[in-house]
C-alpha cells in the first residue's frame, strides 16, 4: 500500500460545492474560461473543440464559467472565446505536460501574463490558490493526460509553469492565450485566460 490517493479517495475530496469555489477563486475575476464536456470519442481533440465550441454540458452539473468578453470583428461567431479550430488544428497547438506542471498553470492562468508573479500579493494567497488547484484536478483520475499551449512545455512536460517565460500558440480570437486541458476517459475539461492588446 502506498501513501498515494487511490482516484476514489481523490473523487470524495471534490464536490460540486468545493468545485464551485475553487473554480471563482482561480477564474472568477473575469477573461476566463472553466468548463469540463463529456470524453465521447476515441479522439480527444474532438470532444476538446466541442467543449471549446460551447456545445457541452458538464456531465456533473457542476459550474462552469465564460468570461470573456467580446471583441467585435474578430469574433469566432459562436458566443464562444475560442476560434472555430478543427480538432487537428487543436491537437497542433497543445504538448503534453505532468500533473505537477498542471497544477502550477491552474494558478498562473489567473495572474497577468499567465504568471503568479502577476497575481496581487501573491504570497500571502498562494496556499489558497494551490489548494483551489489541487482540489480541481481531484475531479480527474491518475491516469489523465495534460495538455497546454505554452510553448515551454514543447519539449518539457516537466516544465516550470507558475512563471513562464514562453510563447503560446493561441486557440482564442484574442492577441494572446494559455490555457490548460485535461483528458480522462470520460471527460474533458478545458481552463483557460485571454489577454487583449
Amino acid at each position: 500500500m502506498t501513501g498515494t490517493a487511490s482516484d476514489e479517495e481523490k473523487n470524495n475530496l471534490v464536490d460540486s460545492a468545493s468545485w464551485k469555489s475553487s473554480v471563482l477563486e482561480l477564474y472568477g475575476g473575469g477573461w476566463t474560461f472553466a468548463a469540463v464536456g463529456p470524453r465521447e470519442h476515441e479522439d480527444w481533440r474532438r470532444d476538446t473543440a466541442a467543449v471549446m465550441a460551447l456545445k457541452t454540458t458538464d456531465p456533473r452539473k457542476w459550474l462552469s464559467i465564460n468570461y470573456a468578453p467580446e471583441v467585435g470583428e474578430n469574433r469566432s461567431g459562436t458566443g464562444s472565446p475560442f476560434m472555430p479550430w478543427s480538432p487537428e488544428q487543436i491537437g497542433e497547438s497543445l504538448y503534453e505536460i505532468s500533473a505537477g506542471s498542471a497544477a502550477q498553470l491552474l494558478v498562473a492562468l489567473k495572474g497577468e501574463f499567465y504568471q503568479a508573479a502577476g497575481i496581487p500579493d501573491f504570497e500571502r494567497h498562494k496556499d489558497s490558490l494551490f489548494a483551489s488547484s489541487r482540489n480541481i484536478l481531484a475531479r480527474f483520475p491518475s491516469d489523465t493526460v495534460f495538455l497546454t499551449n505554452a510553448a515551454d512545455a514543447y519539449e518539457n512536460r516537466d516544465a516550470d509553469l507558475l512563471n513562464p517565460d514562453t510563447e503560446w500558440s493561441c486557440l482564442s480570437v484574442y492577441t494572446t492565450d494559455c490555457g490548460l486541458v485535461a483528458v480522462s476517459d470520460t471527460e474533458v475539461g478545458v481552463f483557460w485566460a485571454f489577454w487583449e492588446d
